[in-house]
């Protein structure tokens, strides 16, 4: 019977983005909507090309008017530095944008609950399961996370996800009758990153993909603005010693109208 901790799983999938108050009116990254406008900042129903003053046709406006999503993924791998995977066959989410209560801007999600289907670790032929959920069934605590540049010279953003519950598990769960709780590094680092694509662009989905580099180690671990704080999933199998681990997943979220996030 094999019992895992693992505090750091991010078996998550889903476009969560960060609630971090908004700096200025339009402190990017956000998420929002371009909508039609006369004598709007721009010219193109993406709200990338600026206009000249007066002259645009369309706005990007703070905020959305359906707040939540979903998110669809196909096989994720919690892949352990000591050649351990727990894979799972698919994934969904759900949750919803986390608007700002005085500037109306989106910058963060909340109330995210991923499910994975299909689990186990097949070097060793076992299901695995979160108490209470059927044979192959992972569940993670609820999370919410934070929108952050990756290269914001590039525009690449990217999407930290970590537990509702200060110091809490991304996920618990059973492999062949042992747990195993998905820990992080640190309480200070009780997270993870995945990059988002494509930016700038208005439209009902998105994708998010986590990336391993290899041994455990995730692909992308800080965002530019702190790159000290380091975000690395661990795992612990029936409380011994934690060890690196990195989740591989790609997933589509759809939200319930179309947004966009604007970098």
């Amino acid at each position: 019977m094999k019992r895992m901790k693992v505090m750091g799983l991010a078996l998550v999938a889903v476009f969560a983005i960060g609630a971090i108050a908004a700096g200025s009116a339009f402190a990017l990254p956000e998420v929002g909507r371009c909508v039609a406008k006369a004598g709007g900042k721009y010219t193109e129903s993406n709200c990338v090309t600026k206009a000249k003053v007066g002259t645009g046709t369309f706005e990007f406006v703070k905020g959305a008017v359906k707040t939540g999503f979903t998110s669809v993924g196909g096989e994720g791998v919690l892949e352990g530095a000591s050649g351990t995977n727990v894979v799972c066959l698919t994934q969904k989410a759900k949750g919803k944008y986390d608007a700002d209560g005085t500037a109306g801007a989106i910058k963060g999600v909340e109330d995210v609950v991923s499910t994975f289907e299909g689990c186990s670790i097949p070097t060793i032929g076992i299901a695995c399961n979160t108490k209470g959920q059927a044979s192959g069934v992972i569940v993670t605590s609820t999370l919410e996370g934070n929108l952050g540049y990756i290269n914001k010279a590039k525009k690449e953003v990217g999407q930290e996800l970590h537990p509702k519950l200060k110091g809490g598990a991304f996920a618990e769960f059973e492999c062949g009758g042992g747990a195993v709780t998905i820990v992080t590094q640190s309480e200070k680092t009780n997270c993870i990153i995945a990059p988002v694509a494509p930016v700038n662009v208005f439209a009902t989905t998105i994708g998010q993909k986590y990336e391993t580099t290899g041994g455990g180690h995730q692909k992308t671990t800080h965002f530019e603005k702190t790159p000290t704080k380091i975000c690395q999933l661990e795992s612990s199998v029936n409380g011994g010693a934690r060890e690196l681990s990195g989740q591989v997943l790609e997933t589509t979220v759809t939200n319930e109208e179309p947004l966009e996030v604007k970098a």
